[in-house]
């Protein structure tokens, strides 16, 4: 089962790289095909400009058969902003103070429609947000608020708060939630801990908390040190079809890349099982999005030398096996991407993925064929990056 509950993730100085990285288009390109009948099936987010010169443009659509895609019918936001989608709505955050997550639905011409909004002042963005139920979810905000924000997602109404304040430590001041995922009345979320200056703090042990959603109180911190520090820069939190969570940790320099086991019932990581991404890609790597049979996919990191990402995208998604803990290799035809910005992939009419791609010199969407594997170019995204779809129903 894939994660899609991330917003925004730009912890102090990863600001920088993610805004370096960006490959930027045209805010005025209003092109891309004919408009589609029927465009409140799925949404899409598409992100222009550079630096703090960014526009996010949200739009629906019938579905993804066409050459190229633009901003003509799109809404336009202010700002670097990422999208994902829940019980037939599209909720979007845009890099600003105070943190504004915008609830929107579509007309069927694709029109967006501003259905509410959830502020929280004294923080920037939303982080992380996990949907338990119609009238349940939970969002995490940056800048350093130490607690987690109950709210309805229907009424856009908040309804409560949790205290974070016992995790966090003097020597690092600022505390990123990046990840979450919901599972038997316990909310799993990513700690990831920076000092002043932007220096981050225990990168070699992965951190998560564990909150009990019944009583709305942290319950423990678990953590482990076969990998490093939880930050979803992509897709940190995936479950499986048994109910099995997957965390992925960045690993450090004395720290392997890679994947940590919550089994089902249980609230501590499993000791018996791990996979080391660093042995199985030969690089490291970031996230995980997991789909049917064990197949995930992994960003890695194919040019170490430029981390950052400053000049060029250094990433390539690789395919995993996650039940025989292996690796096929990267994707054939895909280009390097900017795993600063993150990954959106998404299953596509039964029998595809398709993955949006931000490289050097395209931003595009592929689709991944599940009977072979095959792996094309559908269509390009001329109205910028993509930073989210998905589909609405």
């Amino acid at each position: 089962m894939k994660s899609k509950n991330t917003l925004l993730r730009i912890p102090g100085y990863a600001a920088l790289i993610a805004f370096a990285g960006l490959s930027g288009c045209d805010k005025n390109d209003h092109g891309g095909g004919p408009q589609q009948k029927d465009a409140n099936v799925y949404a899409i987010a598409l992100v222009a400009g550079t630096g703090s010169a960014q526009t996010t443009y949200i739009q629906g659509l019938a579905g993804f058969d066409t050459a190229s895609l633009g901003n003509g019918n799109a809404t336009e936001l202010a700002g670097n902003g990422r999208l994902i989608t829940y019980n037939g709505a599209a909720y979007v955050s845009v890099y600003n103070s105070p943190a504004t997550m915008t609830k929107y639905t579509f007309d069927q011409s694709g029109k967006a429609v501003k259905t509410g909004e959830l502020v929280v002042p004294g923080a920037k963005t939303y982080s992380t947000v996990a949907f338990v139920s119609p009238t349940e979810a939970y969002a995490s905000v940056a800048g350093g608020l130490a607690k987690l924000i109950k709210f309805n997602p229907t009424t856009m109404e908040r309804s409560g708060e949790i205290d974070l304040a016992a995790i966090l430590r003097p020597e690092a001041p600022v505390m990123y939630y990046l990840g979450m995922k919901a599972r038997d009345g316990k909310l799993f979320m990513g700690v990831f801990y920076e000092g002043a200056g932007f220096v981050e703090k225990y990168n070699d042990t992965a951190y998560v908390a564990v909150i009990d959603l019944a009583t709305a109180r942290l319950e423990k911190l678990i953590k482990d040190h076969r990998t490093g520090s939880v930050f979803d820069a992509y897709n940190a939190f995936s479950m499986d079809k048994n109910g099995d969570i997957y965390v992925a940790g960045l690993g450090y320099t004395n720290r392997p890349s890679g994947i940590l086991r919550i089994k089902k019932g249980a609230t501590d990581f499993d000791p018996t099982w791990f996979l080391d991404l660093d042995a199985a890609t030969g690089y490291k790597c970031r996230g995980l999005s997991l789909f049917d049979n064990g197949l995930a996919f992994t960003l890695a990191l194919v040019n170490p030398a430029d981390a950052y990402e400053l000049n060029g995208p250094a990433h390539q998604f690789f395919r995993i096996d996650l039940a025989q803990k292996t690796s096929a290799g990267k994707l054939p035809v895909l280009p390097d991407v900017y795993g600063s910005n993150g990954a959106v992939i998404r299953s596509y009419d039964n029998d595809q993925l398709l993955f949006a791609v931000s490289g050097r010199s395209e931003n595009s969407i592929y689709s991944y064929q599940l009977a072979n594997g095959a792996v094309n170019k559908k269509l390009s995204l001329t109205g910028g990056r993509c930073s989210g779809f998905d589909k609405l129903p």
